[in-house]
């Protein structure tokens, strides 16, 4: 039937943003960081992956330390040793925001102010 593109709208312009992420099912003891983030997502460098279709609760703060938690799907993952992750650009995993706990007007304003170009 072909090959599925992956839908990415303009208004899903990705910025570079790199804060400090934890993460996990049940507890967020895993730790990572923001590669790029957009309207809809976020790359999520780490080396502890999960697997496609597991609902992550997620945790970040901004700079000036607004906490941002929401609840993400993972919508890929590139599992690697741990010793790679910085080394190979696609290692982590691609997360879909299915909402927001708190923090979704702080989330929104790194976006406005356009990231780190």
């Amino acid at each position: 039937m072909g090959v599925m593109a992956e839908k990415r709208s303009g208004q899903d312009k990705r910025y570079t943003i790199k804060l400090g992420v934890n993460f996990g099912v049940k507890d967020i003891s895993n730790l990572g960081f923001t590669e790029d983030i957009s309207v809809s997502g976020i790359f999520l460098k780490t080396a502890r992956v999960f697997p496609v279709g597991t609902d992550l609760k997620i945790e970040m703060k901004n700079e000036q330390g607004d906490l941002i938690r929401l609840i993400g799907y993972v919508h890929w993952s590139k599992e690697v040793p741990p010793n790679l992750v910085w080394s190979i650009s696609d290692a982590g995993m691609g997360i879909q925001i299915i909402k927001f706990i708190c923090g979704q007007e702080h989330y929104f304003k790194l976006l406005a102010d356009g990231g780190v170009y």
